[in-house]
């Protein structure tokens, strides 16, 4: 029973880490177009400027970020989700843990109990 927990939690564990890589790799991706954004604009041409390709880049520049950030939120959304199922999955890998210990202290226990009780009957026994 415990190896399935900790198999369920792994395979969730895996999963999240899944999403964690897609998280960082979007957000790479929108700061290195902020930052290309920028030297753009450091550099701005006036040639550029005078047929509209600023413009033009400006544009592109907004909708690749509006459609990264729209991945992102989605991206956002399922992790949240994730963090939750990994959550549960953790508890229950503890709480089969601790169920795996109180099954062995309570054996442990009755074995203890056992072994005084058959010491008592002997040296009763020996006593008749």
């Amino acid at each position: 029973m415990h190896a399935l927990v900790e198999a369920k939690y792994e395979v969730r564990r895996q999963a999240f880490g899944v999403l964690l890589k897609k998280e960082n790799e979007l957000r790479a991706e929108i700061r290195r177009l902020d930052k290309q954004a920028e030297e753009a604009r450091k550099r701005s041409d006036p040639d550029m400027q005078t047929i509209g390709a600023d413009v033009i880049w400006k544009s592109w520049v907004g909708n690749a970020k509006v459609s990264l950030n729209n991945k992102l939120s989605l991206v956002l959304a399922e992790k949240e989700q994730h963090v939750r199922q990994v959550k549960q999955a953790y508890g229950k890998v503890l709480a089969t843990e601790a169920l795996i210990k109180e099954l062995s202290l309570q054996g442990r226990k009755s074995s203890r109990d056992a072994m005084l009780t058959s010491a008592i009957e002997t040296t009763l026994y020996k006593l008749r």
